[in-house]
């Protein structure tokens, strides 16, 4: 199991804390979709699947044996060819005016564009090695010595001059050098593109054979255009004008016929599946999240010069999470106590902390990119003093955040021997929760907190059930102080609720080698519910506190809380999450 003693956790801790927060990946805003892919395509190095997000800076990187097609919001799609290298540097697109701008550099390969909404606008632009293309509403294929429009037209600048091509013309590129006068293609070059951007043999564009029959193609598109016998491939392929000539004519016909194939049977049925199947969980909506916190705060005197007394204790506490989509901004609030017990001296009694503003007056500090994607560092004021406080008096120093966590990172927090594998983490539909750090100064003491949160869409008193049995089934996450030694720990959690009784019956399986069994009482609210637990190991006991949220099918379906641990020499704080099986 990873443990760090309690001085070393603060620092390892926030290092990662850090990391993860201003990783891209971590609150970059989704600009599209991997709407096809072929074996060995990465993005940021990580391997890119069918319906994959696409975010801000992206990198894709592909191998010989791979390719990707990209469907960006506003219908733009892109082929990434194999031994190929592109990076999304700026994708802004407002739906409602139907504009925006796109930027990406092709630092090695080969692309295939198909322009949607904003390339009609003139704001679609390719950077290579060689040169700058801009394109406008049309279709163009893109190398680092070589660019040719389909249809529409594009501008090539390069070496101090620029050319413009109209539909079926080409222009070579040298590096530093001006582009070449439009032209005809050399022979077989477009032929020899289309295979390109074609599967290879045993690929399948990410979907199972057969998956693309005519009448899945057409139930997909009338899902995604919500039009009988609507055409996705048309709106992503304005029709070209006629060809200038009739030798070029065949030329286009076929480019054109196998973007409209392409896109029909290898984008649009697993996109389409894809957005109606997250459409709750990832849209970007405007509400206030409230929940819990749970964790444990360590307080060191720092005033003596010869060593530094320290204290460590429970912190818990009450969650508010606002998200607006409007400004992408986002803004949390961590209010609660701490509880003393034995060498209890230099621990504060309460906090309230802030992590990043909505308020437009002040930094941002924080991001919100999607339902699954924001967090915030610590919130300050104009002058940039920090506005958490504890024990209602300003801090000093303050250097914190929180955000949310996937499973996968909350496995690389917990153990390394193999039993956060067997933890069955919420898959919440509206129930979010993640990971909160802080380090800051007060007085002569300095206060490091390790902590979790989940927050819900609240539900209404009337709503709960009167009578009738549910189950929910979730995870317990925890930070955890064995005589003196911190990690993190994960366990499973079960609650079985009967309704009428106004009564729960609690297990946690697994969690740091403890499972606790025990029983929760509805509060005189009966959304809130809280006991006490008791554990097989150590004499540990786990107190409990929760509410009801909202699930996309029941009132109730969802539930979250703050978890207390004690034991001899044993502390552990942290939150639990479940949905109603």
């Amino acid at each position: 199991m990873r443990r760090l003693s309690g001085q070393r956790i603060g620092q390892s801790v926030m290092a990662a804390l850090a990391v993860a927060m201003f990783s891209a990946s971590a609150l970059a805003q989704e600009v599209g979709k991997a709407s096809a892919v072929n074996p060995n395509a990465t993005a940021n190095l990580r391997t890119i699947t069918i319906g994959a997000s696409i975010t801000h800076k992206e990198r894709i990187q592909t191998t010989s044996a791979g390719s990707v097609q990209l469907l960006f919001l506003d219908k733009t799609s892109m082929t990434v060819g194999p031994n190929s290298d592109l990076t999304i540097d700026e994708y802004v697109y407002d739906p409602n005016a139907g504009s925006g701008k796109l930027a990406a550099t092709l630092g090695k390969g080969a692309l295939r564009f198909v322009g949607g909404q904003i390339s009609h606008t003139g704001d679609a632009e390719i950077r290579t090695a060689s040169a700058t293309v801009g394109i406008r509403g049309g279709v163009a294929l893109i190398g680092t010595h070589h660019v040719y429009a389909g249809y529409g037209s594009s501008t090539v600048s390069s070496g101090g001059s620029t050319v413009t091509l109209g539909a079926g013309e080409y222009t070579a590129l040298q590096g530093g050098q001006p582009p070449s006068p439009p032209g005809p293609p050399p022979p077989n070059f477009v032929l020899n593109q289309i295979q390109l951007f074609q599967s290879g043999s045993g690929q399948f564009g990410g979907v199972a054979r057969g998956a693309a029959s005519q009448g899945n193609v057409q139930r997909a598109e009338n899902r995604a255009t919500g039009t009988p016998g609507g055409s996705v491939a048309g709106s992503l392929t304005p029709q070209p004008p006629p060809p200038p000539t009739p030798r070029i004519n065949p030329v286009v016909s076929t480019l054109n016929q196998t973007i409209q194939t392409s896109t029909q049977q290898s984008a649009v049925q697993p996109v389409a599946q894809q957005i109606q199947q997250e459409q709750a969980a990832n849209a970007r909506p405007s509400l206030t999240l409230t929940g819990f916190v749970g964790g444990l705060m360590t307080s060191v005197f720092n005033a003596s010069t010869y060593y530094a007394p320290s204290s460590t204790g429970v912190a818990g506490g009450t969650a508010s999470v606002a998200l607006d989509a409007t400004t992408g901004r986002m803004q949390a609030n961590f209010n609660g106590d701490v509880a003393h017990g034995p060498n209890s001296y230099y621990l504060p009694t309460t906090f309230n902390y802030q992590f990043g503003s909505t308020d437009p007056n002040l930094d941002a500090q924080g991001a919100y990119g999607d339902y699954n994607h924001f967090g915030g560092a610590a919130a300050e004021d104009k002058t940039g003093k920090p506005l958490s406080t504890i024990n209602g008096l300003p801090v000093t120093n303050q250097v914190g955040a929180m955000l949310t966590v996937t499973r996968e990172q909350a496995r690389q927090l917990t153990s390394e021997d193999g039993s956060a594998a067997a933890t069955n983490f919420c898959q919440c539909d509206y129930t979010r929760w993640g990971l909160w750090a802080n380090q800051s100064a007060r007085s002569s003491y300095a206060d490091t907190i390790l902590g979790f949160w989940v927050a819900g869409r609240p539900t209404t008193a009337t709503e709960v059930p009167t009578s009738g049995q549910a189950t929910y089934a979730g995870h317990v996450i925890a930070a955890i102080d064995n005589q003196g030694t911190q990690y993190v720990s994960t366990g499973n959690f079960s609650n079985t609720v009967n309704f009428g009784t106004r009564s729960g019956q609690v297990t946690v399986t697994g969690l740091d080698s403890t499972n606790y069994t025990g029983q929760v009482q509805f509060l005189p609210d009966p959304r809130n519910f809280a006991g006490s637990l008791a554990g097989d190991t150590g004499a540990r006991q786990m107190a409990l506190t929760g509410s009801f949220f909202r699930g996309a099918n029941s009132p109730v379906g969802e539930m979250g809380g703050a978890v207390a641990i004690s034991g001899a020499n044993y502390l552990g704080g942290g939150i639990f999450a479940a949905q109603k099986k």
